[in-house]
C-alpha cells in the first residue's frame, strides 16, 4: 500500500514525527509523535491546504513542498477507526484521546482514521515509535507546488 505526505523540504521525509510532537494535531496530544499521512496525494494536498493560515492562502504565498510516497507492507499491523468509533462532531480533546490511547497501546504501527476534509476518504497515522515502523521505506520525494488558482489571488 502507499500512502503520501507533504512536508516542507527541510523535514522531509519526516517519518520521525517531529511536527505533531510539537504541536500535537487532531489524533495526538503535544508531546508525541505521529506521522500523518493521506491515502492519495490530492487527498494530502487538501489535509494540508486546509490547515495554512489565511495570510498563506494567496495565490503567491502558497508553500513550496516535497511530496513524500510511502510504501506500508499489507501485513503491517493496522487499527481501522470508524465513524461510529469517533464521531465527526466529536471534540478534539476526544479525538486526541483515542490517538493517545492508541499510541499508548503500541498494539500497531498504523491507525486508518477517517479525513475530516472528505469522510469517505481515509488519512494513515503512523506511529514512529512502533518497532515495525522500520518496514515503511520511502518510495520518492518529489517537489510539491500548488495549483496557484488554489490561492485567493491579490
Amino acid at each position: 500500500m502507499h500512502v503520501w505526505r507533504l512536508t516542507r523540504p527541510e523535514y522531509a521525509p519526516g517519518l520521525d514525527g517531529l511536527g505533531a510532537r510539537k504541536e500535537g494535531g487532531r489524533w495526538n496530544s503535544p508531546g508525541r509523535a505521529v506521522v500523518y499521512c493521506g491515502g492519495s496525494l490530492a487527498l494530502s494536498c487538501l489535509e494540508v491546504f486546509v490547515h495554512l493560515p489565511p495570510s498563506m492562502r494567496v495565490s503567491h504565498k502558497l508553500p513550496n513542498l516535497i511530496a513524500v510516497k510511502l510504501e506500508v507492507p499489507a501485513d503491517l499491523a493496522m487499527e481501522v477507526v470508524h465513524l461510529a468509533d469517533v464521531p465527526l462532531d466529536a471534540g478534539l480533546s476526544e479525538y486526541r484521546a483515542f490517538g493517545d490511547r492508541w499510541l499508548k497501546s503500541a498494539q500497531s504501527a498504523i491507525l486508518c482514521v477517517p479525513s475530516m476534509v472528505i469522510p469517505n476518504e481515509v488519512n494513515y497515522l503512523l506511529n514512529p515509535q512502533h518497532p515495525e515502523m522500520s518496514r515503511v521505506t520511502v518510495v520518492s520525494q518529489e517537489p510539491f507546488t500548488f495549483d496557484p488558482r488554489l490561492g485567493i489571488k491579490r
